[in-house]
């Protein structure tokens, strides 16, 4: 995936995409042999970023500046003439210890964290030498800040410099960030209620929506949609299975058909329009949906919905890695997502109980809730976050003790913000599936919970 898109640097660089594997050594070798200039979207560094506290500020506010403005490439490993022209390439030392150390500076330096790509750029004539090109996109969440001091400051480019903001232009770009948060979480509104017509209205469904803050761009035509039949039929989004018990109708993807402007995807075998227990609506800009319905009928008299905690986790978590596949690897969509979790009404009017099977039986949780109650719950996360095992988890935890509220529950028991599985708190039918899944995806264990049998 390439973090920056630029038609004018591609053309300077002979059509080659700034990220790794695609830009060499001799497209950076055509900057000095045409004197290119710095200018907004480019800037030159003779050597490597120094380790003191000025040096790191510099790496920082270098970026800052460029995520600030109209994104670019900064390359370590050029110099430049008295009026910014590359003259001679500089080749500094290139390893995995210094592009870490970069990245952990700039992590650490810069807020909100931009998406940027640290790109080794090897000279085939000197082993272990050559340059870095630094590629960082245009942010929609600026104004992008480096701590001096006790403070911040707002760095951004001016030509081949670097000025900084002014008070009223901070207060403009917050605002602007704001508006771009409030169109995230209206594209989010727009897609649910596109998924909520076109599943079916007996009992409730947990639906999970996702909307990149920079979108990106799937061409929908005869070849992507075989492409993705071919990815989906025969499998599930479900990064677990159901225990032994579970519904005959959690079935893997069955169907995928189109849509305006997306692929719909679900798990109905036959020509019936309704899908059974999961639907997804996967969108040409990298946004999407996926519902899954934690039950199909009700065959006894109950007095209320059951919602059984473990299993809304795990929807909300595929659901999340899932459409961030979606965004990040079809869609090529970049920046923070906006992901939220929202409960579709049911027709029986009936109270919902959110419920836990420990080692006694059902356990109710909280109190009888309507759906009158719940909002959806919203959260933002980097998409390179989310596409982990501990950012979908944490990210997860987030939403998932929203919706518990609305059923008078103060917080998940079973995953945490840190990102971690609590594997005692899972009841034992769930808790070797679980952490299976955990110990494949690099998610911590906390050890400390009492067991629910």
């Amino acid at each position: 995936m390439s973090v920056l898109r630029s038609l004018r640097l591609e053309a300077l660089l002979d059509g080659a995409i700034p990220t790794s594997g695609a830009l060499e050594y001799r497209h950076l070798q055509l900057l000095v042999a045409g004197q290119v200039g710095e200018a907004e979207d480019l800037d030159y560094k003779r050597a490597l970023y120094g380790n003191s506290d000025k040096d790191r500020r510099s790496l920082c506010t270098d970026v800052a500046a460029l995520a600030s403005t109209r994104g670019g490439l900064l390359i370590l490993g050029i110099d430049e003439d008295a009026q910014g022209r590359a003259i001679v390439m500089t080749d500094v030392t290139l390893s995995d210890a210094e592009a870490t150390r970069m990245h952990q500076v700039i992590a650490s330096g810069v807020h909100p964290l931009p998406t940027f790509e640290i790109i080794p750029v090897e000279n085939p004539a000197r082993t272990g030498t050559g340059c870095y090109a630094i590629a960082v996109a245009a942010g929609p969440r600026r104004p992008y800040a480096v701590a001096v001091n006790d403070g911040y400051r707002y760095p951004h480019r001016i030509g081949t410099t670097i000025g900084y903001l002014t008070e009223p232009e901070i207060e403009t770009a917050y605002r602007r960030r704001d508006a771009v948060r409030r169109d995230q979480s209206a594209r989010a509104q727009e897609i649910e209620e596109a998924t909520t017509r076109r599943i079916p209205a007996g009992s409730p469904w947990v639906m999970v929506s996702l909307v990149p803050e920079q979108p990106g761009q799937v061409r929908v035509d005869a070849a992507s949609f075989a492409q993705v039949r071919q990815s989906y039929e025969g499998t599930s989004p479900m990064i677990v299975d159901r225990p032994t018990g579970g519904s005959a109708l959690d079935y893997p993807w069955r169907r995928v058909t189109l849509g305006q402007r997306r692929f719909i995807v679900d798990d109905q075998p036959g020509r019936i329009a309704d899908p059974l227990s999961m639907a997804a609506e996967l969108y040409d800009d990298g946004s999407g949906t996926f519902a899954h319905r934690p039950m199909h009928s009700v065959e006894d008299e109950i007095t209320a919905w059951p919602f059984i905690d473990e299993l809304v986790i795990v929807v909300i978590i595929s659901g999340l890695r899932f459409l961030t596949d979606h965004a990040l690897n079809r869609a090529q969509a970049a920046g923070a997502a906006t992901v939220c979790v929202t409960m579709t009404p049911s027709i029986e009017p009936l109270d919902w109980q959110l419920i836990h099977f420990g080692g006694y039986g059902q356990i109710d949780l909280g109190s009888p809730a309507r759906y009158e109650s719940f909002r959806p719950a919203e959260a933002a996360s980097p998409l390179d976050v989310l596409a982990t095992g501990p950012g979908s988890v944490s990210t997860a935890a987030l939403l998932a003790n929203e919706i518990f509220q609305g059923f008078g529950q103060p917080e998940n028991l079973q995953i945490s913000q840190q990102g971690e599985i609590r594997p005692r708190r899972w009841s034992k039918d769930w808790r070797m599936l679980i952490t299976d899944w955990a110990d494949d995806h690099d998610v911590g264990l906390q050890r400390d919970a009492v067991a629910t049998h």
